[in-house]
């Protein structure tokens, strides 16, 4: 059903200020569904408008609408899809006047108007004059009783903001100049019932990576090009499945040719050659359904066959694997890289809400030139995410692990034909184990540490060098007592050497009393210091435990345990006040450990920790700890030194 709606629409990114200073009126037609936004919608469209608005945003995206031109009318389009935020939008510039006022009327009459809702439209009238329209909840229709609710609404938030100075001028402002919507103009022949299915089955709007897409593609003048360079987006995009098979169900073709595995390159020239046909076809319009189906760009007429790599594929390729990122999130990672790569200036944070506003800041590109460079960028740095960065890895109905896959390339018949996999790995990986600790203990919606990473990986295509690299960078950005932000020093470790900061290593944390207050780093960070040195280790403390040392893997914990409890049920095995709050005595925990745990006595937490740690280890630290039979003072202290002294040694060889 979607195939048959493939017809060429024009979308633009449009500012309310151009919907202003036209002469347009948009109409809400009689198929159209009633006004329905409840309190919550309402508040939290006035809520993010004044927030960024306080911010003073660049750009607040407020949603796609879709239109059609009217039947009789001049200079009027029937609103397809999008009429709840609209009407929305119109309430609220009539509350507020002053510079919106356009957006209310236009040539004296209603910019926003209903075909057969008559008693809607003398409310919108009587509103524009100031008068009032008694509203009866029992006989009046529901989209009407909604839309009045909406505009008082909007009126009591608009007056809690009367006693400031100048707020009401600014958000009027802010929204006449920095809201903007992506309009899209459906072709007068198009079958609107169909089209409402696919609306209604879809019920998502545009993400913003989607409409940035659209934006930069803009500016490849030639149609295959630009169909090509989509394609290359498209595939990038796809991160809940590894790049070679992405971008082999986007060229339609056996990509094998174009990777190179001794230096885990895929030729992005050899890959647009490849892709090179004059069926793939793309205008500066898009497809209507490129826009529902969530392709934001170039539409192909006729998709080529799909090519299966590897027709008898083994299980590890059929596992299910899911990114630690975003798409939005690996755009900033690579426009930080690309910003650096040719000296502008770095972004202020990661954040993909502001994805828009700060590639529109950042990436004031105009030439074709720039855009085909910066893809290119992507392209090689996706690569490289597949390559080197960790993945949940799903391996059986229970179990979610992070690996790193290697990419390998097969013979299929006499040498003749390639394939790609990747092939999973059964022992443990420090560079994966490593790169699971930072994703455990830093902020996942930034992950400023891939930043540098990546861009070691985009010119050092080799695993134990980036592996060697990850152990200094991780030194270098946490375990200094620098003041600066985490994206200043992580855009510092792409100018300087690293090994500068090897003299201001630390762990003096280790040291403070700060009990449940200990930053979660400095835990998921023992973890693999104990794991670095110790898991080929012939100890007595782990030689009976050596495979599950060998085996352990990180896992979310966001609750630090006192060993030998605050409040003791029993007075045995507790340490004194000096020892209660230090390192030695505290562990990282779930939050349902620690509850089991509670306050019960050091034996019973012990027995605990051995009966469920039999077939995998929870924690390296607690394994240690849990290996005395007895807790008190002496042994609390000897537990902390130990591990710093781990670090230390760490600090030395890293």
């Amino acid at each position: 059903m979607e195939q048959e709606l493939i017809k060429d629409v024009i979308s633009t990114l449009v500012s309310v200020d151009e919907l202003i200073t036209s002469h347009n009126r948009y109409n809400i037609p009689r198929y159209q569904r009633l006004y329905v936004w409840e309190d919550e919608q309402v508040d939290t469209l006035l809520n993010d408008l004044y927030e960024a608005c306080k911010a003073n945003k660049e750009l607040f995206y407020l949603g796609g609408v879709l239109i059609v031109k009217h039947e009789k009318l001049k200079n009027t389009f029937d609103l397809v899809d999008g009429q709840q935020r609209f009407t929305t939008l119109w309430l609220i510039a009539l509350e507020l006047k002053g510079v919106l006022e356009g957006f209310t009327v236009v040539n004296e009459g209603l910019r926003l108007g209903f075909s057969i809702r008559e008693d809607a439209t003398i409310y919108f009238e009587k509103a524009i004059k100031g008068e009032a329209m008694d509203i009866d909840e029992e006989t009046d229709n529901e989209s009407l009783i909604k839309i009045d609710k909406a505009r008082r609404r909007i009126y009591n938030f608009l007056r809690k903001l009367e006693p400031k100075p100048n707020e009401k001028a600014s958000l009027s402002a802010f929204i006449r100049n920095k809201v903007r919507l992506i309009i899209s103009e459906v072709p007068e022949d198009t079958d609107l019932n169909k089209l409402f299915e696919v609306i209604n089955n879809r019920g998502e709007q545009l993400q913003h990576h989607e409409i940035l897409k659209s934006l930069l593609l803009s500016h490849i003048r030639n149609k295959q090009e630009r169909a090509r360079y989509g394609k290359i987006w498209n595939a990038c995009a796809d991160m809940e499945n590894y790049i070679e098979k992405s971008m082999q169900i986007e060229a339609g073709k056996n990509l094998s040719a174009a990777y190179y595995p001794l230096g885990q390159v895929f030729d992005l020239k050899q890959l647009l050659e490849i892709m090179t046909t004059e069926r793939s076809t793309v205008s500066r319009t898009l497809s209507l359904n490129s826009i529902l189906d969530k392709k934001f760009d170039a539409e192909e007429e006729e998709e080529e066959e799909y090519i299966d790599e590897n027709p008898n594929p083994e299980d590890d390729e059929l596992q299910n694997v899911r990114s630690i990122l975003t798409f939005a999130q690996l755009l900033l990672h690579t426009l930080r890289i690309y910003l650096f790569k040719n000296d502008l200036t770095d972004i202020q944070r990661i954040n993909e809400k502001e994805l828009l506003s700060i590639f529109k800041e950042h990436f004031q590109t105009k030439t074709e030139k720039e855009v085909k460079a910066f893809i290119s960028i992507l392209w090689e740095i996706r690569v490289c995410f597949d390559l080197y960065i960790i993945k949940w890895v799903k391996q059986n109905e229970a179990d979610e692990v992070h690996l790193v896959k290697p990419l390998e390339k097969y013979n299929q018949k006499y040498g003749k034909t390639y394939y790609l996999r990747r092939r999973d790995i059964q022992e443990n990986d420090g560079f994966s184990l490593l790169q699971s600790m930072l994703y455990h203990s830093q902020q996942i919606t930034t992950h400023y540490w891939l930043t540098p990473l990546l861009y070691k990986a985009y010119d050092t295509r080799n695993k134990e060098e980036l592996y060697t690299y990850l152990r200094k960078l991780d030194n270098a950005l946490f375990c200094t007592q620098k003041e600066n932000t985490l994206p200043e020093r992580t855009w510092n470790a792409m100018r300087i050497e690293i090994e500068e900061e090897k003299d201001n290593y630390s762990c003096t944390q280790l040291d403070s009393d700060q009990g449940v207050s200990m930053p979660h780093y400095w835990f998921y960070k023992t973890e693999f210091v104990l794991w670095y040195f110790l898991k080929d280790r012939k100890d007595p403390r782990i030689t009976a435990d050596q495979q599950l040392w060998r085996n352990f893997r990180m896992m979310a914990k966001n609750s630090v345990e006192h060993i030998s409890p605050q409040n003791p049920n029993y007075m045995e095995d507790i340490v004194s006040q000096k020892q209660l709050n230090g390192f030695g005595n505290l562990a990282l925990v779930s939050r349902s450990i620690n509850s089991e745990y509670s306050n019960k006595p050091f034996r019973e937490k012990r027995e605990r920790f051995l009966y469920h740690n039999k077939a995998k280890l929870d924690s390296l630290k607690l394994a240690l700890v849990y290996h005395n039979g007895e807790w008190k003072d002496s042994l609390a202290a000897e537990h902390k030194e130990e591990i710093v002294r781990y670090f230390e040694k760490y600090f030395r060889e890293n």
